[in-house]
């Protein structure tokens, strides 16, 4: 007879195989895997029970099982196991992480298409946390982000159109006609919108036309490698470095602050196959996975220095001799920083911040300071800490 760490060591075995189908786009044989692991974990589950209940292996047990289930989309199974070990005493830390988990649980419900028919053009975005009530949102939360998903989709079209990254000016009217964003009612719960890509039916398709099938799917790859910390899978698909710097930057746009918001999900339907991807990474964490700073071979031979710097926003320039260049004035003492704008953050990034109280995270070289992050925030109550 198999041991209870046997059959623990049975289930990560096929979870880990499991895993690697589905980076590799094996869905079908992904989910088997995971149903076999989930199916070893609760036998280990029911062995620990006949024997004694012990903690914390009882409540380990059982956030492993809800976590398996949650990838089989055994939804209310995934609930019943974490609700089950939040019964009984659980160590302070893994109940933390179960009521985490069961947050999971209850978004995932709210990225069921529940009454809703989405179109191949069409694409479902919920948002969950504190800052979320029954169908009620903070007007800033939820126009941020679908602002930041908007853009990707634009430079998704542009970049399927072997465009050259347009660093300023606007979209040509025609362009955004055909990839035009648009918004449903909001629904209730989770706060989920519908947002539509495409154009008018009477409307001609541009030369080189991008289905926009094809630009929901990748938008949904390159989401779901973020979260999973896949960067090389983007920089693969995304093999210009303004594109690429641009979609990370936009990312941290769309992103969860840990504390309003909490999660961001997307969803799409093909058939009868519904496709959900949900974002959990914070900001902060997706400025530690992805390096978005350009330095040049020139810059390397210099002395750089971390630095971080705020104030207001007083000069933004993509033109001329001044091309790539901003300009952050501190009031108080009167200091004004000078800053490289790397390609691929002026337009979209940056340009929507003038004049406004900004931080500035980069390095320091002789001449001026290189753009890694900036961020709009609010001058009274800075906490630098929450922004690294």
């Amino acid at each position: 007879m198999k041991t209870v760490q046997e059959l623990h060591n049975k289930s990560m075995d096929n979870a880990e195989k499991a895993l690697l189908h589905r980076m590799n786009g094996n869905e079908k044989e992904a989910n088997k895997l995971f149903q076999k692991a989930l199916f070893y974990e609760k036998q280990a589950i029911i062995l620990l029970e006949k024997e004694r209940i012990v903690e914390p292996t009882f409540s380990i047990l059982h956030r492993s099982a809800a976590t398996l289930a949650l990838d089989c989309n055994a939804i209310r199974e995934a609930e019943q196991l974490v609700t089950k070990a939040l019964s009984f005493e659980p160590p302070y830390e893994i109940a933390e992480e179960l009521r985490d988990l069961l947050e999971q649980i209850y978004f995932k419900r709210h990225l069921e298409l529940r009454g809703v028919s989405l179109e191949d053009d069409e694409l479902q975005m919920s948002l969950a946390g504190r800052g979320v009530g029954y169908g009620i949102v903070e007007s800033k939360e939820f126009l941020t982000r679908i602002e930041g998903a908007s853009k990707i989709v634009y430079r998704i079209a542009e970049r399927r159109q072997k465009k050259p990254y347009r660093d300023s000016g606007g979209l040509k009217k025609g362009f955004k006609q055909n990839y035009e964003v648009f918004l449903s009612v909001p629904r209730a719960a989770s706060f989920a919108v519908t947002l539509k890509i495409g154009k008018p039916k009477d409307q001609q398709d541009l030369p080189g036309f991008t289905g926009t099938k094809e630009i929901i799917d990748e938008f949904l790859f390159l989401m779901n490698a973020l979260e999973e910390s896949r960067v090389e899978d983007i920089r693969n698909k995304i093999q210009d470095e303004a594109y690429f710097t641009n979609f990370i930057n936009l990312s941290k746009k769309i992103a969860p602050d840990g504390e309003n918001i909490s999660m961001v999900g997307f969803t799409s339907k093909r058939g009868r196959e519904v496709k959900p991807t949900t974002m959990t990474k914070s900001r902060k964490e997706i400025v530690r996975i992805a390096t978005t700073t350009e330095i040049s071979s020139t810059h390397i031979a210099e002395a750089l220095t971390p630095v971080e710097v705020k104030g207001y926003l007083r000069f933004a320039d993509a033109t001329s001799e001044k091309k790539g260049l901003i300009k952050v004035v501190n009031e108080e003492t009167q200091e004004s920083f000078d800053i490289k704008v790397p390609e691929g953050m002026m337009e979209d990034i940056v340009k929507p911040m003038w004049n406004s109280f900004v931080i500035v995270n980069g390095l320091q070289t002789g001449r001026y300071i290189i753009l890694g992050d900036i961020i709009e925030a609010k001058e009274i109550d800075f906490n630098p800490d929450e922004y690294r």
